[in-house]
């Protein structure tokens, strides 16, 4: 798990560009300035980053960042 917290935690910061010093476990997605249309974005990206399927909607700015790499993990994430 510890692989997908990192590589999530990569794409958060060069693809999104939060800041790296941001990205903590109890972080919610809405404090790093995710909004629905950001979700849907991100969901597409961890669709195809990970090999898993994330549903319109199931991304929420209430997640927090441990919510998100919990989520992935659940879903059977992988790295490619």
């Amino acid at each position: 798990m510890q692989d997908i917290k990192q590589r999530v935690a990569t794409l958060l910061s060069g693809q999104f560009k939060v800041k790296p010093d941001l990205i903590e476990p109890a972080v919610t997605l809405g404090k790093l300035s995710f909004d629905s249309l950001v979700l849907i974005e991100l969901g597409l990206v961890l669709d195809k980053e990970f090999g898993v399927e994330i549903a319109d909607g199931e991304l929420t700015e209430h997640q927090t960042f441990e919510d998100l790499v919990d989520l992935l993990s659940a879903k059977g994430a992988v790295l490619r």
